[in-house]
């Protein structure tokens, strides 16, 4: 270590000396390899003709995003003011959510299109448009709730409120030849005598034919007759048979209706023709069925059959 240091210029001499030396030898290394890497770089590469088309789809995608300026997503929320939660069966639901109903039976998306208060719990049995119809009524006729002219068929809000039968009892009392006598036991119709063809007097009826009939009767050890005088409902078409001596009660059928709209209340006859009240259309039904639980009716124009339930 004294040498070095009394000799440190020959040292710094001799190391420099030493790292000319391995600098000389690795350039002399490079460029003995130099022709060989240069000819590999001149090597002719051969084209493949199988290689498919290139596709520019994506970057003419994004080339056209980059183009078109940036714009806010439709949200039904607000920015600037926190959503309601509304607590149901214990737990917090979102309004906005329309996984979850607020109202079982109406989607939230069909309330909130319609301007309806999701929070209002009454909002189903409610009548924003005042037509008649509730807007549950309204969301199963897929009609605007919000629109006086858009409702359900006018006809869902007839009721029955009550049946009534008027009894008309009639006699074939005797017959004579072509004539026939027929009591009539109300609505004070006198006794007539007709013939085949011949209307019964204040009646629907009319004569349509006679058939003689007799029956054995064991006790008398005679034949009883049981002839029959065959009648027709001229406003039905339906027949009713007379059998000699025996009454046959062939009453007047009555439904009393009630319209929920304006609570107005009229009576219909079985096999009358009516309309609803204050229907700008002035659509025709007939009472064509009634009992005690409900009464059908059909459309006069379409023929479709409706059934009026019994009112609650």
């Amino acid at each position: 270590m004294d040498w070095i240091k009394k000799h440190y210029d020959r040292v710094a001499l001799i190391v420099a000396g030493v790292i000319l030396i391995a600098a000389a030898a690795f350039l002399f290394v490079q460029i003995r390899a130099f022709p060989e890497a240069f000819a590999k770089a001149q090597q002719k590469y051969e084209h493949k003709a199988n290689l498919g088309e290139i596709s520019l789809e994506a970057e003419e995608k994004a080339i056209a995003s980059i183009a078109e300026p940036a714009a806010w997503k439709v949200h039904p929320g607000s920015l600037l003011v926190s959503r309601r939660y509304i607590l149901k069966d214990g737990l917090l639901v979102d309004p906005l959510d329309n996984a979850v109903e607020i109202h079982p039976g109406v989607p939230n998306q069909w309330l909130r299109d319609h301007g309806l208060d999701l929070l209002d719990p009454n909002v189903l049995n409610s009548d924003p448009d005042n037509d008649g119809f509730t807007v549950k009524e309204e969301y199963d006729a897929k009609t605007n709730p919000v629109d006086k002219n858009s409702h359900p068929p006018l006809i869902a809000k007839l009721r029955l409120k009550s049946y009534m039968k008027q009894p008309f009892r009639l006699v074939f009392s005797a017959y004579d030849g072509d004539f026939f006598q027929i009591n009539a036991l109300d609505g004070r119709i006198p006794s007539q005598f007709v013939k085949i063809g011949d209307p019964i007097t204040r009646t629907k009826f009319e004569v349509v034919r006679f058939e003689k009939k007799t029956t054995y009767n064991p006790r008398t050890r005679s034949d009883t007759d049981i002839s029959e005088l065959v009648l027709v409902n001229k406003e039905t078409g339906e027949e009713v048979r007379l059998i000699l001596n025996q009454t046959v009660d062939s009453p007047d059928s009555y439904a009393q209706f009630i319209f929920l709209i304006d609570r107005s209340e009229f009576t219909v006859k079985k096999d009358q023709v009516f309309t609803l009240p204050n229907d700008p259309a002035k659509t025709e039904f007939k009472l064509i069925d009634i009992n005690d639980r409900e009464a059908v009716i059909s459309n006069v124009t379409t023929g479709e059959k409706i059934t009026v339930p019994k009112l609650d």
